[in-house]
């Protein structure tokens, strides 16, 4: 087998994991293990094999771990059988390899002793990927392979084989990481120590120990936690070491001696190790020496103590850079700190001739040199705000220059002394304050907002001027603030008031009448700004209210109808139980259900669908009151809830009115639609309470009403409840049995009249029920009804129902056809017969061998154009197509006409009292002088007695089935069945006789 075909069979993908979990195993290459021999010798002699071996499939080759009675150590991956086995789930079993065409020209098949059998199980790890395979070969073909106990054998020893794998690798990551905690340990510069539940030393690291002093372990080990960190504030430590044995994290720091006397300071965490059952088993101490960070910050508290004095003794101003400088009484430097040198740019050897004029920017010198003028003119102490120049970008930033004059005894100025302090973010914090004020008059024009001031004593309102434009209000003092509030909103207003004596500042929302008697919706905020002032602002909110009222009805109501949609339904549901509860009344529920609205869809476009909808909730509106809800759950369901004082007779007579009113035609584009309708009715307290088991129960009552026809009116009932949980819990269990695979198939012989054999089998559906044994469908046919586990449970009969074809061919049992039924689920399905034809191809059968039966249900459904089509590609590949239960339903011939059919079935109704009732007879006469002229295929089913045989033979029926011949049997029974069957057939020559009772 080349790489590539083994690609196509394994995705490179999925070939990329699976390399790199064998590679993690690291068993490649490795020495002979006794465990793996002896495996390998056990699947030999277990499944009486010469030889056996464990092998495992890396990019080019196949490398045996263990071979038993074969010297090979490894193979090309490209002549390994092995790679077929990796690819499927379960056994492969090659019966004979001469006959298989994938291995017919694999050199390995030349090398004498011939191999000729071939049995393997993939190795594969949790995560579904193989590493290989165990198996065994024998140089004699095996025609009927492997005994189910040496399946089962093998299975358990491919366990044991990945149980080893996983315990070496298990074993090799638990040595590395207790290696890597060792390393850890031993870098970790902290002292870690264990402690029982005592707090007696368990263990301490080599830094551990190293920190503390400490000569070895054993000189520790056992001690008292308290004696060897015998910290100041004991109350601390015991306090977190309880903390800890109590399941929490505990702290404390301290200075204790080491154990030399060497005085330190550690900071020390405790936290627990849980046991199994989540409790405190030990505790970790994880001890950090501090001493020098102790030290450095005694050394940072002295020295913050020391500047907080210095500051405390400064100007507050000094808290920011200061620029010192001294000046001559004319104002000339005499001195500057290197602050100012620094950012003015003066030279410090040039003192001399360096005047304000050399610093202050050239942009505002003329302004700033007449403050500074002035002020030394008046020989008092001075400030004055003025531009610098910075010298390093030529920009300047505004300072705050203080002056005062050193005078001598005479009284006279010597020199000034001062400083100046940048202010540049206060003086543009100003400006954008001045800026924002600006705005904020803009804002109230363009935001239609009114700002007013109200003095609660004097009763004197100011607003601002765009007030009368707003609201039509005078801007002049007013003794009614909000006079022309909606008289409803009065109250309102009073209460705002109040809450802002209380809390300071509230807000309100109102209408006020404007003067042409339209009201508009206002917000106002305000708040107490002093003894006799309230300040606030209105501003109109209508468009929002509008919006508000959009958003909300947007969020409750259905966009198409109208209709509150379910999130408003099931509020208005709630509350109505609520009132019901509390007042002793009642709520009933009615959920509405349109019939052939997909119908109207498909076939006159969503426009007519839509127009549907529509009316119906028209008419439905019409029917209710005001306290009753009409909505739009979705698609085409409605529900309606109806409140006191209808109680549920009189709910189910209305769901009969609705049922008739919906009925009335109405015309949608020149054309008569007609609308059907289900209902289910549910009430409280006749029924469930909370919201959810009520809308439960009118749904179970909508189904039942669907179910049992359609355009009906069905009351709930408790009995109706448990037929769905029941129906439900089938479905659920089904499903549990399908991924178990206790779905399988029966098979009922078909007979030829006219000579006594075997023709074909019907695949019968049977559940192994782990509890309840065997059940027929007549346990669990409800379960078709679900179409995805119909189409389930047929994709699952199919696969079985190929491989056991599939085994009698290799047996060289004559089985003829296998029909199999399929349900209308299937259908569905339009890649239904590719799914099939490829289940088929994979497992190697002719379409040939296989017969499908569809009943009339099928036919007469609405997807019968998709059925034809189906029909007609079994036909194109060679399926014979039956059509099931004849007769018992509707227009027959023309489905005989219309359908690529090749076999009639006539149904068993007819054959029971074909003895005694001459209708019956004439009626299977017919169909089978109907057969014969169409050229079809007749069998009649439920053959129960000689009589019966006896009367089909003698109408010229083709085939029968039924237990007079032979019940369903498993898969398993079917060759030893046709070998005594063909046995009798052959003794009781002359055929005339045969066909009676071959059995």
């Amino acid at each position: 087998m080349s790489e590539s075909s083994y690609n196509d069979l394994y995705p490179e993908r999925r070939e990329a994991d699976r390399l790199a979990a064998l590679r993690s195993f690291r068993i490649l290459d490795t020495e002979p293990e006794s465990f793996f021999d002896e495996i390998a010798g056990i699947a030999a002699r277990i499944c009486n094999a010469p030889i056996g071996f464990i092998s495992f499939v890396d990019e080019h080759r196949q490398w045996f771990k263990a071979a038993h009675g074969t010297e090979l150590s490894e193979t090309p991956r490209e002549l390994s059988i092995c790679t077929h086995t990796m690819c499927q789930s379960g056994l492969l079993v090659i019966p004979d390899l001469r006959k298989d065409a994938r291995f017919k020209n694999n050199p390995l098949l030349d090398i004498d002793p011939r191999i000729l059998f071939y049995a393997g199980i993939p190795l594969r790890t949790k995560d579904d990927l193989p590493l290989g395979t165990l198996c065994v070969l024998d140089y004699k073909a095996r025609r009927r392979g492997l005994t189910e106990q040496q399946t089962e054998a093998l299975r358990g020893l491919a366990q044991a084989v990945l149980s080893q794998l996983h315990l070496k690798h298990s074993d090799r990551a638990l040595a590395e990481a207790e290696k890597f905690k060792q390393h850890l340990l031993a870098s970790c510069r902290d002292c870690i120590a264990v402690l029982d539940l005592d707090l007696r030393l368990l263990y301490m690291n080599e830094n551990g120990m190293r920190a503390m002093e400490v000569k070895s372990l054993a000189s520790v080990q056992g001690r008292s936690w308290t004696d060897l960190f015998a910290v100041q504030g004991a109350e601390e430590a015991a306090q977190a070491m309880e903390s800890a044995r109590a399941g929490g994290v505990g702290r404390y720091k301290g200075f204790c001696p080491t154990d030399s006397g060497t005085l330190k300071w550690w900071d020390i965490v405790v936290t627990p190790i849980m046991n199994d059952a989540g409790e405190p088993q030990t505790l970790l101490c994880v001890s950090r020496d501090i001493t020098e960070i102790q030290r450095t910050e005694e050394s940072l508290r002295e020295s913050e103590g020391r500047f907080r004095t210095l500051v405390d003794v400064m100007p507050l101003s000094f808290l920011s850079p200061q620029a010192v400088w001294f000046s001559d009484r004319n104002g000339a430097f005499t001195y500057c700190n290197e602050y100012w040198y620094d950012y003015t740019g003066l030279e410090r050897d040039k003192r001399e001739g360096h005047g304000w004029a050399s610093i202050v920017h050239p942009s505002r010198r003329d302004h700033a040199l007449n403050l500074l003028m002035e002020a030394f003119s008046k020989e008092n102490s001075f400030e004055v705000e003025i531009p610098i120049r910075r010298s390093s970008d030529d920009t300047s930033r505004w300072f705050i220059v203080r002056g005062q004059p050193l005078k001598n005894e005479a009284g006279e100025i010597e020199q000034w002394f001062g400083v100046a302090m940048d202010i540049h973010e206060r003086k543009q914090s100003e400006e954008a304050h001045r800026d924002s004020e600006e705005r904020l008059q803009l804002a109230l024009k363009a935001a239609h907002m009114m700002a007013w001031e109200f003095n609660p004593t004097t009763k004197l309102i100011n607003r601002s001027e765009n007030s009368l434009s707003l609201f039509g209000i005078a801007t002049r003092n007013n003794v009614e603030l909000f006079g022309t509030v909606h008289p409803a909103d009065q109250p309102k207003i009073k209460h705002f008031f109040e809450r802002i004596e209380i809390y300071g500042a509230d807000s309100v929302e109102c209408r006020i009448v404007q003067p042409g008697g339209d009201f508009r919706w206002v917000r106002a905020r305000a708040e107490k700004a002093g003894l006799d002032r309230i300040v606030g602002v209105t501003f109109d909110i209508t468009d929002h209210k509008e919006a508000e009222e959009e958003i909300w009805r947007a969020a409750n109501h259905d966009p198409l109808t109208g209709l509150a949609n379910r999130s408003l339904f099931l509020r208005r549901l709630e509350m109505a139980l609520l009132n019901a509860r509390q007042n002793d009344t009642s709520v009933s529920l009615l959920m509405i259900d349109l019939d052939e609205f997909k119908d109207i869809n498909d076939t006159l476009g969503h426009d007519a669908g839509d127009a549907l909808l529509k009316e119906t909730a028209t008419r439905l509106s019409s029917m209710v009151r005001d306290c009753d809800t009409v909505a739009r759950l979705g698609g085409d369901e409605f529900a309606l809830l109806v409140v006191e004082p209808l109680k549920l007779e009189n709910s189910a007579r209305l769901g009969s009115l609705i049922l008739e009113t919906l009925r009335q035609p109405f015309i949608y584009q020149k054309r008569t639609l007609i609308s059907r309708v289900s209902i289910g009715v549910a009430a409280f307290p006749d029924h469930d309470g909370e919201p959810a088991e009520l809308m439960k129960d009118a749904d179970i009552a909508l189904y039942q009403a669907k179910s049992q026809g359609k355009n009906q009116v069905v009351t709930y009932s408790p009995h109706m409840r448990r037929v769905t949980e029941q129906r439900v819990a089938l479905g659920r269990s089904l499903r549990e049995a399908i991924f178990n695979h206790e779905i399988l198939p029966f098979y009922q012989p078909k007979v030829c009249l006219s000579t006594g054999k075997i023709v074909g089998f019907e695949a019968l559906a049977r559940w192994r029920h782990p509890t309840r044994g065997m059940l027929t469908p007549a346990t669990f046919g409800a379960a078709f009804e679900d179409h995805e586990l119909a189409s389930e449970i047929g994709k699952l009969l199919m696969s079985t129902v190929a491989t056991d074809m599939r085994q009698w061919l290799d047996d060289d049992v004559p089985f003829g056809r296998v029909a199999l039924n399929l349900s209308p689920a299937e259908f569905i399905q339009p890649s239904m017969v590719d799914n099939m034809l490829r289940t088929l191809d994979w497992i190697k059968v002719s379409p040939k061998f296989l017969e499908v039966e569809v009943t009339e249900t099928v036919l007469l459904g609405r997807n019968s154009d998709n059925v034809s089509k189906l029909l007609h590609e079994f036909r194109q590949h060679d399926i014979h197509i039956a059509l099931d239960d004849f007769g018992t339903g509707y227009a027959s011939l023309t489905h005989l006409k219309q359908f690529p059919v090749n076999h009639i079935k006539i149904d068993r109704s007819f054959v029971q009292n074909l003895e005694n009732d001459p209708d019956d007879e004439a009626i299977i006469a017919a169909v089978i002088s109907l057969g014969k002229s169409l050229k079809l295929q007749v069998t009649a089913e439920g053959v129960e007695t000689f009589g019966q045989a006896q009367r089909l033979h003698n109408l010229g029926c083709d085939h029968v089935q039924g237990y007079f011949y032979a019940k369903p049997i498993p898969a398993c029974e079917i060759p030893a069945l046709l070998a005594e069957w063909n046995q009798k057939v052959i003794r009781r020559r002359p055929v005339r006789r045969a066909f009676l009772r071959a059995h």
